[in-house]
C-alpha cells in the first residue's frame, strides 16, 4: 500500500485488514415513498488488539442518494470509541505528517470543500475532529507539537489550535474564494514561512481567501513585532479580480503602523472594459499601499529590526503612499513609486557604521568629519543631535528623491536635497550645513520649506538675509554607495554675484 505512514506497507509485509458490512433496520418508507436502506460498514487496518487505523460508518440510502448518519474515523489512537449520536468524529495521533502527501491520496481535494470534488467523499468528512502531531507540514509551513480540536458545519471549519508556532482560535470557510478568521495569542513565522507567504501571494488574487486575523504576539523571522491585525477582502469581478487590504496594523511598545491598499491587475486600475479588460486579468498586478507609522522611540524601533546603536530617541511620523509591481509581500524596487512625508523630533544619530544603518548613515552625516577637516567636527563626530528632522520625498522607479529635507540641532542646521537609489544603495545628495545658530538663524532654519520651491530658492534668500552666516555655511556633495560614500566640498559664490555652485578640486 503506497499510503502515507502509518498505513504504508511493502508487498512482502503482512498487515491484517478487516472490512465488514451489515444491514441495519430501516424506517418504513410509507405509501408511495422510496424505499429506505441502512447499513453499517467498518474498516480496520492492523492487529485487532491495537489497530493502526480504521473507520466505522452508519449510512442511509434513499432515492439513490447517500447520507452518513454517524461515524468514527481513527488513525494512530488504538481502539475505536463508541459512535457519536450523530455526525462523524475523526481522531488522529501521529508523528511527522506531510499534508501534501495526504492531499494527493484524495486527488488534491481540499478537506471539507463542498463546492468541488466527488459528492461521495464529501458525505464522509468529519463534523468533529481532534488531531495531534509531533510535526505537521502543510503548504510550506511547519508546526511543531501540534494539538487541534474542532467542528465542521458544511464548508465552515472551526478549531482551537495549540503549537509552538501558534495558539488560538481559527475559522476557515472553504466556499470560494474562502475566508479565514483567527484570534491568536501567538503566531511565529520563520524566514522560510515568510518566503512561502510571498510565493503563495504570487497566485491570482481570487485564489487568496478573505482575512480577518488578530494576533496578540506576532513574530516574523525571529523579530517580535507586537500585536498584528490583518483584514482583507476579495472582490471577484470577472474582468478585475482584486484583493483589497482594508486594514493592516502592527502595534509595538515603541511604534504603531497602520496601512490599507489593494492588489489588482494593471488593466483594472486603468478602468479597461470589454476585450481589453479580459486581457488585463493576466497582466502584471500592482500593489498600492497607503501607510502611516507613528513612532515614540525610533532608536528602539530600529533595534527591533536589527539595527542597534543607530539612533537615540526620535518621536514622530512617516506617512505616504507607495506602489509597485508584484505582491504585497515583496517590494519590486525598479517599479516602486509614490510619495512620503517624514517628521521626527528630539533625537540623535549615533556613531554607527553607515553600512549597517544603510540610508540612515547618510542622514547622520558622519562621513563629513571622517573625510574632511571641518571647523564644526564636534557637531557630527559623536552623532548629530537634532530638534527635528522633516521633509517630503517622492519615489520614481525605485529612486527616492527630496528637495526640502531639514535637520535642526542645537548648534547647527542641515538642509539636504538629492536622491538615493534604493535597489543599488547609492546616493547623490547635496548637504548644506549652517553652524553656530543664533536666535535669528535658528528661527529661519526652522521655517518649513515648500517642496514646490525646494532648498535652492530657500538658501538664496537665507544667505541674503543672513550675510554674516554665509562665511560659515558650507556645502557638500555626497555620492557613491551608502556604505562607502564619496564626499566633496562645494564652493558656493556669494548669492548676489552668482548663486550657482562649483565643485572644488
Amino acid at each position: 500500500m503506497n499510503l502515507p505512514p502509518p498505513l504504508n506497507k511493502a508487498a512482502q509485509a503482512r498487515m491484517p485488514v478487516r472490512l465488514e458490512t451489515a444491514a441495519l433496520p430501516a424506517p418504513s418508507a410509507g405509501p408511495g415513498a422510496s424505499a429506505v436502506e441502512r447499513d453499517r460498514v467498518s474498516l480496520q487496518v492492523g492487529p485487532p488488539e491495537r489497530p493502526l487505523g480504521g473507520a466505522v460508518f452508519e449510512r442511509e440510502f434513499r432515492s439513490g442518494s447517500l447520507r452518513v448518519l454517524r461515524g468514527d474515523v481513527a488513525l494512530g489512537v488504538g481502539e475505536f470509541a463508541a459512535l457519536p449520536a450523530r455526525g462523524v468524529r475523526a481522531r488522529a495521533s501521529l508523528g511527522d505528517v506531510d499534508m501534501g502527501v495526504w492531499q494527493s491520496v484524495f486527488g488534491g481535494q481540499a478537506a471539507g470543500n463542498t463546492s468541488t470534488g466527488p459528492a461521495a467523499w464529501q458525505a464522509y468528512w468529519p463534523t468533529e475532529f481532534s488531531f495531534d502531531a509531533r510535526r505537521l507540514r502543510v503548504e510550506g509551513y511547519t508546526f511543531n507539537e501540534l494539538l487541534v480540536g474542532g467542528t465542521r458545519e458544511g464548508g465552515l471549519w472551526r478549531s482551537n489550535v495549540e503549537a509552538q508556532e501558534l495558539s488560538g482560535y481559527v475559522e476557515y470557510q472553504t466556499t470560494e474564494p474562502g475566508r479565514l478568521y483567527a484570534r491568536l495569542g501567538r503566531l511565529v513565522l520563520a524566514s522560510a514561512s515568510a518566503n512561502r507567504v510571498e510565493s503563495f501571494l504570487q497566485q491570482q488574487p481570487a485564489s487568496i481567501p478573505a482575512l480577518d486575523v488578530a494576533v496578540e504576539q506576532f513574530e516574523l523571522s525571529g523579530r517580535s513585532l507586537g500585536q498584528l491585525v490583518v483584514q482583507a477582502i476579495n472582490r471577484t469581478a470577472p474582468a478585475a479580480p482584486e484583493w483589497r487590504l482594508t486594514r493592516l496594523a502592527l502595534t509595538a511598545p515603541e511604534a504603531r503602523f497602520e496601512a490599507s491598499g489593494n492588489w489588482v491587475a494593471l488593466g483594472a486600475q486603468r478602468g479597461l472594459t470589454g476585450a481589453s479588460a479580459e486581457g488585463a486579468t493576466a497582466a502584471p498586478r500592482r500593489t498600492v499601499l497607503n501607510f502611516k507609522l507613528e513612532v515614540d522611540e525610533s532608536g528602539e524601533l530600529l533595534q527591533r529590526f536589527g539595527m542597534p546603536g543607530v539612533l537615540r530617541g526620535g518621536k514622530g511620523t512617516l506617512e505616504g503612499t507607495l506602489g509597485w509591481l508584484g505582491s504585497p509581500m515583496g517590494i519590486h524596487y525598479p517599479s516602486l513609486g509614490g510619495q512620503m512625508k517624514l517628521a521626527l523630533e528630539r533625537g540623535q544619530f549615533l556613531k554607527a557604521d553607515p553600512g549597517i544603518a544603510k540610508l540612515l548613515g547618510v542622514l547622520s552625516l558622519q562621513s563629513l568629519p571622517r573625510r574632511l577637516a571641518l571647523d564644526f567636527r564636534d557637531v557630527f563626530s559623536d552623532g548629530f543631535a537634532f530638534d527635528f528632522v522633516r521633509g517630503d520625498a517622492r519615489v520614481e522607479q525605485g529612486v527616492l528623491s527630496t528637495n526640502n529635507l531639514q535637520m535642526k540641532g542645537v548648534n547647527a542646521g542641515v538642509l539636504l536635497e538629492g536622491s538615493a537609489n534604493l535597489a543599488q544603495e547609492t546616493q547623490d545628495i547635496t548637504a548644506v550645513v549652517v553652524p553656530d545658530l543664533n536666535t535669528g538663524t535658528a528661527s529661519l532654519i526652522a521655517t518649513i520649506i515648500n517642496p514646490a520651491t525646494g532648498i535652492g530658492s530657500f538658501l538664496a534668500q537665507f544667505l541674503l538675509r543672513q550675510p554674516l552666516q554665509a562665511a560659515t555655511t558650507q556645502t557638500f556633495r555626497i555620492t557613491g554607495p551608502w556604505a562607502d560614500p564619496v564626499v566633496e566640498k562645494v564652493v558656493r559664490r556669494p548669492p548676489e554675484a552668482d548663486s550657482t555652485a562649483t565643485t572644488a578640486n
